[in-house]
């Protein structure tokens, strides 16, 4: 993008010029609206569209690239005032470049839409945006319409970034909303590996990525948009627009505006177990937790701990409920996620709690970690590692259990952790274990230099560190009975001994390997922020 800077600054220079000349309103600064204007223009189309014509220096501009321009006539906003587009796809690197300009109300000229600001310069990369057509949401509840675009952006053969985006035209102001990230890289062998994030940067599957338009507009009227594209040099008196998305009937369904993004997952645990539950929603200003039982009939929390006495549910900060004690009569219930906001509500997916004799199964390894505090071992790093236990149970006055079913097979993890630990310590994962045929099988054990966490996404997050130069970071999966790498991070030292950046997906035998993507210290750091964002600290049951 840098390399078209320039062209951005004169572009800016351009509108800034047009706008101090005052298009279509001669030798006054051109007026720019806050509010939609309450009246529209008794025009037709045929006369808006040569008031469009006539303001043709505003818009068409002269590429110092002599790359091709193109222009359309539509009406995005659905207010009656037609609106010119004019755009340039240009180079290897697919940048677009892309100006809106409305008709005034008037009719006496038009206005820039993009920030309601002609001295305002657009982005350096629009999506592109010249397509024959383009998939439209409607809002009925705002009356605005929302289109989408995949932008694409190239540096090399091998490396590339693509965003969704959603443009929408509103009051005389044309708007652009990022709603997700994608950056594309193929490896020597020609294998494609892709890393997805949302605006806010926090890594999400590609599933996600690919659906982040219908998750965004859930509930919205979907339709599409046709686009006649003219090339700016070849203006014809015969060109007519095609007919924008029409308007849906005047009493469309209303959309909820509340956008669950993560629901609670459910779980399968101990007799007089500890777990918990993470709801989060886009638009929501309140969240109500409910419990259902297996006929579906819905009970407050307070009703559900009077029908399980002893059963304790306590809200958490960070949209958390915490579900402690729980008794067997509490199988085949559900936590369910209510959240209001604007007038609307909105449901999660029930999240239903599996209760059995875990503890038993476990019973060996919980047992392990018992008779380690209560002899007196705790600091004793010996005594722990013959027999399979962590050295970290130094960092802590206690040590607990929780279960969480991390791979979702029906089966909870135990999750053996610190109780009373020293800072720094207190999210750290003492060890990991499943079960296979019915006995418990450890996955991992932490130590004091290789560290395990688990995460809100019910993946392990891994941090190990060979000295000052080398560190070792990995977001791992249950996957077979085992840990798989999902994607690492790890540094290394040059020919020189300056320190260098890698990130990888997958396991190899060596590190760097042939799979290894050289990265800078920045995108290292912020890849780090993300793997550690989601770390979270389980709610124990005691144990010793």
């Amino acid at each position: 993008m840098k390399n078209r800077r320039v062209f951005a600054l004169i572009l800016a220079a351009c509108l800034l010029g047009s706008a101090l000349s005052g298009c279509g309103v001669s030798g006054e600064p051109e007026v720019i609206y806050d509010e939609e204007p309450s009246a529209q223009p008794q025009m037709s189309f045929e006369e808006q569209k040569q008031v469009l014509e006539r303001e043709y220096d505003c818009w068409a501009f002269a590429d110092p690239y002599d790359c091709p321009w193109y222009y359309t006539f539509t009406d995005l906003d659905h207010n009656g005032l037609y609106e010119v587009l004019a755009a340039s796809t240009q180079g290897s690197g697919i940048y677009t470049y892309a100006h809106f300009w409305e008709l005034l109300p008037d009719g006496s000229g038009i206005r820039n839409c993009w920030t309601g600001n002609t001295s305002t310069e657009g982005p350096d990369d629009w999506p592109e945006i010249i397509q024959n057509s383009l998939t439209c949401y409607y809002d009925a509840a705002t009356d605005s319409y929302f289109y989408v675009c995949e932008g694409v952006t190239r540096d090399g053969a091998a490396h590339s970034y693509t965003s969704w985006d959603a443009l929408r035209l509103k009051n005389g102001t044309a708007f652009w909303e990022r709603l997700a990230n994608r950056e594309l890289s193929y490896g020597e062998d020609g294998g494609e590996r892709a890393v997805c994030t949302d605006p806010q940067g926090n890594s999400i599957s590609q599933e996600d990525y690919d659906s982040a338009c219908d998750r965004r507009f859930a509930g919205m009227e979907k339709s599409g948009l046709a686009l006649s594209w003219t090339e700016v040099d070849t203006r014809t008196e015969e060109f007519q627009p095609v007919e924008a998305t029409p308007k849906p009937d005047p009493e469309p369904q209303q959309p909820n505006p509340i956008t669950i993004t993560k629901h609670p997952t459910g779980e399968a645990l101990a007799i007089g177990g500890n777990t918990w539950f993470i709801a989060h929603a886009d638009g929501a200003e309140r969240l109500d937790w409910q419990v259902l039982d297996p006929e579906g009939t819905v009970y407050s929390l307070e009703q559900a701990m009077a029908a399980h006495p002893g059963m304790e549910l306590e809200i958490l900060p960070e949209d958390t409920i915490a579900l402690r004690s729980t008794p067997l009569s509490m199988n085949g219930w559900a936590i369910q996620a209510r959240f209001e906001g604007q007038g609307y509500t909105a449901l999660s997916e029930p999240a239903y709690v599996y209760v059995g004799d875990y503890v038993t199964l476990y019973g060996p390894v919980i047992e392990a970690y018992r008779e380690l505090y209560d002899g007196g071992h705790r600091g004793d790093s010996g005594y722990a590692f013959s027999r399979g236990l962590s050295e970290m149970t130094a960092y802590s006055e206690g040590v607990g259990y929780a279960m969480k079913d991390l791979d979702r097979d029906g089966v909870p993890e135990l999750i053996v952790a610190g109780m009373g630990t020293r800072e720094g310590a207190d999210r750290v994962v003492y060890g990991l274990y499943t079960l296979s045929d019915s006995q418990p099988v450890n996955l991992a054990t932490s130590m004091a230099r290789m560290r395990y966490y688990v995460r809100t996404d019910s993946s392990v997050y891994y941090e190990g560190s060979g000295g000052a130069a080398y560190s070792y970071n990995c977001v791992q999966r249950i996957a077979g009975g085992v840990l798989e790498d999902v994607e690492i991070l790890f540094t290394d030292l040059d020919e020189n001994n300056n320190p260098v950046y890698y990130y990888q997906q997958g396991h190899s035998e060596s590190y760097p390997s042939e799979r290894s993507e050289g990265i800078s210290q920045t995108d290292y750091q912020s890849r780090l922020s993300t793997m550690e964002s989601l770390i979270y600290q389980p709610i124990l049951t005691r144990i010793a």
